[in-house]
């Protein structure tokens, strides 16, 4: 299972702070902070439940239900020198069949040289705009991230290595990720199924002028295998374009991600969104939409696009906290929706969710 961290990885973390511990970790320091989203939502409908990822294997009808984005974590960081460092993040959320706490983050930090970082063990997978806050709610205008775009690599993490590069020289700031290593999740879709990565090398490009940010990534699994399902081996290719721009009062952001899969195409796909916010005082009033188009024979013959239409309210009522409220329709949507019945599958009817949440930072 995903959440058991490779033998290999853990012998070299630990050495490392083994090291650490009978040499300079005499002068070391903890730091020590958190995040969490106290979340309830309720579907318009019993005949299908409504959830935040395809990584879990339930969701809220029209009943209330507080797990599909409620969610804790907490994360440590060993500062040995200005040299090297240590994460471990903890994540306790409904993910994978589960609701326990499962390692999320367990790395090694080493800096070299300034604006260079390399990093060990288990890391954040830089696919998307907000990757790297992907889990933290109060880091993002929105209620829950648009499940056409990040719905089809529900991978958030993976184990290997990772460098990170930032030049700030100029009016542009650039930043490069490279990343190479494993990686492993369950999703329930039809069935559930493990999705894995025998090698997985990924690299990321940002840039930032004033309020702009601009980032591309594409990341390839090599020898992705599905069990369980009729999806035979290959190559997936995962790619990402996004754009932000944010002066303090106004937000846009848009994301646009092709998938193209070796075997037979089964997998291929495309899919954006955009979304805009406008910060009024304390309220930030906002708005999504978001479109996913199906090209792979997984999905069916002629399968239509799915779509999602979401309003929302973010309130930042105290420091470090944050309401909100959204209101959504999605339609044929693939990855938002688990266990049809018979009748909902031969119609594919709109679903509405209604969601409220508090996020915090700590």
């Amino acid at each position: 299972m995903y959440e058991t961290f490779p033998p290999m990885r853990t012998v070299a973390v630990l050495a490392a702070l083994g090291a650490c511990a009978f040499s300079a970790c005499a002068e070391a320091s903890f730091t020590f902070g958190g995040y969490g989203t106290l979340g309830a939502v309720r579907a318009s409908t019993d005949e299908v439940q409504f959830r935040s990822s395809p990584r879990q294997h339930k969701g809220a009808d029209r009943s209330v239900d507080f797990g599909v984005d409620s969610r804790l974590g907490l994360q440590a960081t060993l500062h040995v020198d200005e040299a090297f460092s240590a994460v471990g993040q903890v994540l306790t959320s409904r993910r994978d069949g589960r609701e326990d706490p499962q390692l999320e983050w367990l790395y090694v930090q080493s800096t070299p040289m300034q604006g260079l970082d390399l990093r060990a063990g288990r890391l954040v997978l830089p696919i998307f705009m907000v990757s790297d806050t992907r889990n933290v709610g109060y880091a993002i205008h929105w209620l829950r991230a648009p499940n056409e775009v990040y719905g089809p690599y529900a991978h958030t993490s993976f184990d290997g290595a990772q460098l990170l590069w930032r030049s700030s020289d100029g009016p542009v700031n650039l930043g490069v990720q490279a990343s190479a290593g494993t990686s492993e999740a369950p999703l329930f879709l039809a069935v559930r199924t493990e999705l894995k990565y025998r090698r997985l090398y990924s690299v990321a490009v940002t840039a930032e002028r004033n309020a702009w940010t601009l980032r591309a990534s594409r990341t390839l699994g090599k020898g992705a295998t599905f069990s369980g399902t009729p999806v035979p081996s290959g190559d997936d290719t995962f790619t990402d374009i996004g754009a932000q721009y944010d002066d303090g009062r106004f937000i846009a952001v848009g994301e646009y991600i092709w998938r193209s899969y070796s075997a037979m195409g089964l997998l291929d796909h495309a899919a954006f969104y955009v979304s805009a916010g406008l910060r009024l005082g304390s309220l930030t009033p906002y708005a999504t939409y978001a479109r996913f188009m199906p090209e792979g024979l997984s999905f069916g013959v002629n399968a239509p696009d799915g779509t999602t239409r979401a309003v929302g309210l973010r309130w930042d009522v105290a420091r470090n906290v944050a309401l909100k409220a959204q209101i959504e329709a999605t339609r044929h949507s693939k990855y938002a929706f688990v266990d049809p019945t018979p009748g909902f599958t031969a119609r594919q009817p709109s679903v509405r969710a209604m969601s409220v949440a508090m996020d915090f930072v700590f």
